[in-house]
């Protein structure tokens, strides 16, 4: 019989199962051998890609204390250590893949676990915490729990970088459904709630379209800017709520922590 997986939760008349985060091991795992093996890791187009999505948010002081939760393959360890930063501490869950971003890059500190046990164990303070394309991964408490946790590990002013697909935008639907490992789903409205509930300010909440690298990248990147986004603002835009306007395919939120 297949294994149970998750929390039981009485519906009505019918008892089902919800997945939790904690369920997904065997997928996590060989999380590169079997979602990300053809995915582009040349570190030329991520540098291009964090150019894009960060360069303007990194502190200035290059003695600053960086933590990236879900280091992955390690290309932002590698991009902060090119940008001259040598305080980095890289989370991760997989084995598979911390096994990669040890081989990406030298003289970091990578560190196998759970990025939300990892905070709650940490004694450690830090300046610039990055939570890329991971808390989709998690349930909602388990989001929660994160976000009050990266406040309480940030020193003063310190700041927590949330990147995500975008689940209001059709344009981020391919993303959102692309991964079968992701369980919760955000939007430009949904940011600004859980900063309400873990105390940060709001520096920025906004969107990530096509990367413009390459000559297919200038192409997407200039019919995103200059075609698709319009319209999709135009017809799918909710006005009603703050944030509600933005239609990129990525999320990016800026948290800060108070001075």
């Amino acid at each position: 019989m297949p294994a149970s997986f998750g929390k039981q939760c009485d519906c009505g008349t019918r008892t089902k199962s919800v997945m939790v985060n904690s369920d997904l091991k065997e997928f996590y795992d060989n999380y590169h051998s079997n979602h990300l093996k053809f995915a582009v890791n040349e570190f030329p187009f991520r540098k291009a890609y964090w150019d894009s999505r960060i360069s303007s948010f990194l502190p200035i002081d290059k003695s600053a204390a960086f933590l990236d939760l879900g280091c992955g393959n390690g290309d932002f360890l590698l991009y902060l250590k090119t940008r001259g930063y040598s305080n980095i501490t890289g989370v991760e869950y997989s084995g598979e893949m911390k096994e990669i971003s040890e081989r990406s890059v030298t003289g970091i500190r990578i560190v196998q676990s759970d990025a939300t046990a990892f905070l709650e164990s940490s004694n450690q303070k830090f300046d610039f915490i990055l939570c890329a394309h991971l808390l989709e991964h998690f349930e909602k408490n388990k989001v929660l729990d994160t976000f009050k946790l990266a406040e309480e590990s940030l020193n003063p002013g310190g700041q927590f970088v949330v990147m995500t697909p975008n689940f209001a935008s059709p344009f981020g639907i391919p993303i959102a459904f692309g991964d079968f490992t992701h369980l919760t789903h955000f939007s430009g409205p949904s940011m600004a709630q859980l900063a309400g509930l873990s105390d940060f300010g709001i520096r920025h909440i906004g969107g990530n379209g096509p990367v413009a690298f390459g000559f297919k990248g200038m192409l997407r990147s200039i019919l995103w800017k200059n075609i698709l986004k319009p319209i999709g603002k135009l017809v799918f835009s909710n006005n009603s709520r703050k944030y509600g306007n933005v239609v990129d395919p990525e999320l990016i939120a800026v948290f800060q922590k108070n001075a």
